[in-house]
């Protein structure tokens, strides 16, 4: 558990952008049972537990799964077609790396729910403790691409940090989920506007 990742173990069910060129669509659901081990596992474990927590009080489980692996699966596509594309035109051994890199572990669903909540927020503040996480996220992955191509694992990793926080933010706010409050408030406002007033019911 506190050893790093087995490669056997990355290689038999972590994600690459390549897998999706090759059909492997499972991948993008087989990486997420995997952790990079070590102290990262401690972190990921609190991570999922903190964010999808408060997400699922806020938003309801059904709707915390939806948020996650939409996030995740989004997220995955993505990066995997950005490489995809850039290294069809430019030969970088950096974009390479990337390309073949097999990545594992939850992070992406549950920054997307990290990114719901902070958009949720009734505070005024909430744009900027948004702003402060990407701006982490940012540096995060400025610093790891000095690694390149040695560390390309790690790279995918910030990336999709990086983009699942403003995603999961953009799922939330554009109603793809609702917070529960907000949900029984609509349909409250549906109901007393579809019953009866007592003189209908009268006449």
């Amino acid at each position: 558990m506190w050893q790093p990742l087995d490669e056997t173990w990355r290689n038999w069910l972590g994600f690459a952008p390549t897998h999706l060129l090759d059909f492997q669509w499972q991948r993008l659901l087989t990486s997420l049972l995997l952790t990079a081990g070590g102290w990262k596992f401690a972190a990921s474990m609190v991570m999922l537990t903190v964010c999808v927590g408060l997400a699922e009080r806020c938003y309801g489980t059904l709707a915390t799964i939806k948020l996650f692996l939409t996030t995740h699966l989004l997220v995955l596509i993505t990066i995997s077609i950005i490489v995809i594309v850039l290294t069809t035109f430019i030969s970088s051994a950096s974009l390479l790396a990337l390309a073949e890199g097999r990545d594992v572990g939850p992070s992406a669903g549950y920054y997307g729910c990290l990114g719901g909540l902070l958009l949720s927020l009734p505070s005024r503040g909430k744009h900027l403790g948004f702003l402060f996480v990407l701006s982490i996220l940012l540096i995060r992955l400025a610093l790891s691409t000095t690694h390149l191509p040695e560390n390309a694992a790690v790279v995918s990793a910030d990336l999709a940090h990086l983009l699942a926080v403003p995603l999961g933010g953009c799922l939330s706010r554009c109603g793809y989920v609702k917070p529960l409050k907000a949900s029984r408030n609509q349909s409250s406002q549906n109901t007393s506007t579809h019953s009866p007033t007592i003189g209908e019911t009268q006449r």
